[in-house]
Parts: structure tokens; sequence; C-alpha cells
């Protein structure tokens, strides 16, 4: 399932969120408070890991908020997948997690990810990270992690 909503305001730069988040009811009150919070964002959906390549592979993503688990796969296998498209577009990637950061430590480590929000953090701050993930360069990822093969093997 692969949905999009588009929020726009010209008078601030726009740019693609792509939200992959599983739960329905969640999905729908991030995207509602991000509208809120970031007009100047348009909203691309998906459920699955499998729904968000083709997005990835298809449309120009600013930012990839992730929820790190997902009922085919994790956070990790994503960035692992999409890692060319990630490095190409120089996507800024946010993880969302009702985990403890301890539990998170995997992927905090990975030099793809610009940022962890708990769940319990709530909505604004997410969008707090979204705005500083956007302030801050791409990083620089091994040249092994960007080759396309591996998200071609995926579809």
């Amino acid at each position: 399932m692969q949905q999009a909503n588009g929020h726009s305001n010209l008078t601030l730069k726009s740019g693609v969120i792509l939200l992959v988040e599983d739960h329905d009811i969640y999905r729908e009150v991030v995207r509602a408070a991000l509208g809120k919070y970031l007009p100047h964002f348009e909203m691309v959906e998906a459920d699955s890991v499998a729904a968000a390549l083709p997005v990835l592979r298809l449309q120009k993503i600013d930012v990839l908020l992730i929820d790190m688990t997902l009922p085919d796969g994790s956070a990790i296998d994503l960035l692992e997948r999409a890692a060319y498209f990630i490095h190409q577009q120089a996507i800024k990637v946010i993880v969302l997690s009702s985990h403890s950061t301890a539990e998170m430590l995997p992927v905090l480590s990975r030099p793809d990810v610009q940022g962890f929000v708990s769940k319990e953090q709530g909505l604004k701050a997410l969008a707090e990270a979204v705005t500083e993930a956007c302030r801050t360069s791409a990083p620089e990822l091994p040249a092994a992690e960007t080759q396309e093969p591996a998200l071609e093997q995926a579809l």
C-alpha cells in the first residue's frame, strides 16, 4: 500500500517526506501533525519495506521517516536495500520507534541515519527532528553500500 497526501506552502522551500509506518492510525496522526508543523512538505506514505522501495526508486524524497519494526523487515532492512537511492538523493533518514535508545544502537550508529525519535516523545519532537536533519549535510556512505543492484534484486 502506498498513499500520497500533499501539503504545500510556496513561501518556504518545499520537500517530500516518505513516512514508512505500518500502523494505519498512527500514520494518519503523524500525517496530520506534520501537515500542521511542516506545511511546506508533501507527505508520501508506505506501510512496509516492499511498498517503500518503489517510491524511493521513482520519486524524489528529501526525508525518510521509518518505523523501526515493519511487517516485512526493519528500518535497517530498508536502509540496506535502498542505500543507493538514499545516497544518490542525499535523503535525510530519521527512525521512529517505541524501543529504547539502548535497543536502537545498531541503527543509530549507522552513518546514513541522521536522527531517532521515540514515539513517546511526541509529534512536535518529530517535526523538530525533520527540521534539524534538513539543516545538516548528507552523510557520505562507503561506495560498497551505494550500489544499485541490491535494490533491484529486492523489487
